[in-house]
């Protein structure tokens, strides 16, 4: 470790990893993901049996994760995986590509459909028009009164974090099921027609390519739900309290997205999900008129303010591994007395904020999917790589069937990234460009290394 660093506080426990993990994944996806989903599978036996596919695929890849953080638990979560699995150079392009462009455009994304919601309602999440001059303007005021917030230490945004997650996961279950209860209550003919499988479905191959379709929109949504790894260097024994927030947070997760589904799917049904890319803002509109739409964009305020913070809580702990493997200038990793890394957390402000005023909600997903579906692609072939090389390290979560495990979430993950890369565009020009100008500035910090 540099020696110019001040030691990281280690304070936290696994309540914290939870509430991180859990606000971290559940964002906009919750209430934008079941449409989307629905219009590809308009069947409402279909549409559940996809969520909990989903469901399986995240926990096979939790697995992979919880032995990398009880055999690696170090900060920078994934960044310090890639770094044991495969060295400097790709260490440093996944902390570069996750500083440049993950995180802020992560923040920004969520900002943007924050500040739409402020100023033009909760309807504005079914559209994808650029947003307004005023929702701009909101969405950089979001990033930077949050970001602001974390200055304000680690044991302070710990607790924010807490409190955010509980209080989103209590509003979403309380909205869900008093809407659910006035649809049923106000009349009994509101109850879905049960429909025939659409004929688009009916062939066992087209069947396939609908679920492949749907796993999108489904992995995007529960993506995040490891995020407590990154603070691993600020967990009290982390070993055992970081995995065990990975899986319980998986756990919460998993039981409130299939609950929301289940109850859209019962109450406004498949087909008529699909016709609505916000299916959400249907249910409690039909339940409550325009009192509903009011109230569900004040939940997705605090659910999306949550997710915000917790990105801005555990992103600069990756520029403080940069910083200790001196992949970094010392100033980006380093903490206040507060435990708080204040140049990482004003260089994310300052790119999310950029990226907030000048980008639609769609595009900023545009160019940061296909760099993390390429992240767990390696962090999954690396924890095959590791047990290769390290055959006698300690593993206190050893992964049964890990060959077959990762093989299978390797064939997942190359057919995601795949459709990623097909659907992308101009922005894999942006990140293959972000990629080589990273590999510059490596360079440039291996070679000062040498003649340090």
């Amino acid at each position: 470790m540099s020696k110019e660093l001040r030691p990281l506080l280690r304070v936290l426990g696994t309540t914290v990893g939870v509430a991180v993990c859990v606000g971290s994944a559940v964002g906009a996806g919750v209430l934008r993901a079941p449409g989307e989903v629905a219009s590809i599978l308009p069947d409402s036996t279909y549409l559940l049996a996809a969520w909990v596919l989903g469901a399986v695929v995240a926990t096979l890849d939790s697995l992979i994760l919880a032995e990398w953080a009880g055999t690696h638990p170090r900060v920078g979560g994934l960044t310090a995986y890639l770094h044991r699995a495969y060295g400097p150079a790709v260490a440093f392009l996944s902390g570069w590509s996750i500083l440049l462009i993950t995180w802020p455009g992560s923040i920004a994304a969520v900002a943007v459909a924050t500040g739409e919601i402020v100023m033009e309602g909760a309807g504005t999440l079914s559209a994808n028009s650029a947003p307004t001059d005023a929702a701009r303007f909101a969405a950089v005021g979001v990033v930077v009164a949050i970001g602001l917030l974390n200055l304000l230490g680690l044991k302070f945004g710990a607790r924010a974090e807490v409190v955010l997650s509980f209080v989103k996961v209590a509003m979403l279950v309380g909205l869900f099921a008093a809407a659910a209860a006035a649809w049923n209550g106000i009349d009994a003919s509101r109850a879905p027609a049960v429909a025939a499988v659409p004929r688009s479905l009916e062939t066992p191959g087209a069947l396939l390519t609908a679920f492949g379709a749907a796993m999108v929109p489904i992995l995007y949504t529960y993506d995040g739900y490891a995020d407590a790894i990154y603070l691993a260097g600020e967990t009290k024994e982390p070993h055992r309290a970081i995995p065990k927030a990975v899986l319980l947070s998986l756990g919460v997760i998993t039981v409130l997205y299939l609950l929301t589904n289940g109850v859209l799917a019962s109450t406004l049904g498949a087909a008529r999900m699909a016709q609505s890319k916000f299916a959400a803002l249907e249910l409690v509109e039909g339940a409550f008129g325009p009192w509903g739409a009011r109230a569900l964009a004040a939940v997705a305020c605090v659910v999306m303010v949550g997710a915000i913070h917790s990105y801005f809580l555990t992103g600069p702990r990756i520029a403080r591994l940069l910083a200790e493997e001196r992949l970094a200038l010392p100033a980006f990793g380093q903490v206040n007395t507060k435990g708080t890394p204040v140049v990482a957390t004003l260089w994310l402000m300052a790119i999310a904020g950029l990226l907030a005023f000048t980008n639609s909600f769609g595009s900023l997903l545009g160019y940061t999917i296909p760099i993390i579906w390429l992240t767990n692609l390696l962090i999954a072939a690396g924890l095959l790589v590791d047990r290769w090389r390290k055959p006698d390290a300690a593993r206190p979560l050893r992964l049964p069937l890990a060959g077959l495990v990762v093989g299978g979430q390797l064939v997942i993950g190359a057919l995601f990234f795949w459709t990623e890369v097909k659907n992308a565009h101009w922005s894999l020009v942006v990140d293959g460009a972000a990629l080589v100008g990273g590999y510059g500035v490596y360079r440039a910090f291996a070679a000062r290394g040498r003649t340090a």
